[in-house]
């Protein structure tokens, strides 16, 4: 989860999802999209930088989702984008 990365500032790790084909047996992937407010802010809280400096910018909601949907899919690199 790329908002807990963010909002930890670095904390919790986001991993990169990856899915293994198995021949034998079939798979079925439910896609689950969870957003807030898109007026609300994404960045770290508050009370994280008070003793380490944020790593990542604040941003509107609406503007972190408009990154992830104009973004590649290529890795890290939504994550790169909102470093400072």
């Amino acid at each position: 989860m790329l908002y807990l990365h963010i909002m930890s500032n670095g904390e919790y790790k986001s991993i990169e999802h990856r899915a293994v084909v198995n021949p034998e047996k079939e798979r079925l992937s439910i896609a689950a999209l969870h957003y807030g407010n898109k007026n609300a802010q994404i960045g770290p809280l508050p009370d994280l930088v008070k003793t380490n400096k944020a790593l990542y910018k604040t941003i509107p909601v609406e503007e972190f989702l408009n990154l992830k949907l104009s973004s590649k899919i290529d890795g890290k690199h939504l994550l790169n984008l909102m470093k400072i």
